[in-house]
């Protein structure tokens, strides 16, 4: 019985790995993406794809589920769509080609830290449930 629950623990800790690797690589990619210069954006656009390749590899070897960590992989897809979309429409139509100013840049890192958010939150409340803090 404890070997199965080591191994569900473990897979959830994986999955919440997954998750904080693509916080970092989507904050990264949004603030580069607002704030950098546009040869930067290209580059940036083949790295978070890169990530998300190996990151659905690395969580594809998983065999087993934790109940908390398969529901709550539902809702924070959901909501990192969501946010992602929200960021897409602000650097579309709000957001000018050659920001000046501080205003721009605070505009822009909270448009990064809100489109990140929902991975974030599930990788705490995933580490959380495993008593891996």
């Amino acid at each position: 019985m404890d070997r199965a629950q080591g191994a569900v623990r473990k897979s959830s800790r994986r999955g919440a790995r997954f998750y904080l690797g693509m916080w970092l690589g989507v904050a990264g990619y949004w603030l580069v993406t607002l704030l950098g210069p546009a040869t930067v954006e290209n580059y940036a656009t083949l790295a978070i794809g890169a990530l998300v390749v190996a990151g659905f590899l690395y969580i594809s070897r998983q065999r087993v589920y934790d109940r908390r960590h398969y529901r709550l992989t539902f809702s924070v897809t959901a909501a990192f769509v969501g946010t992602s979309v929200i960021g897409a429409l602000y650097n579309m139509f709000l957001h000018p080609q050659e920001p000046a100013g501080p205003g721009w840049v605070v505009a822009g890192v909270l448009v990064a830290l809100i489109a990140s958010a929902p991975l974030l939150y599930g990788a705490v409340r995933i580490f959380r449930t495993t008593d891996d803090r």
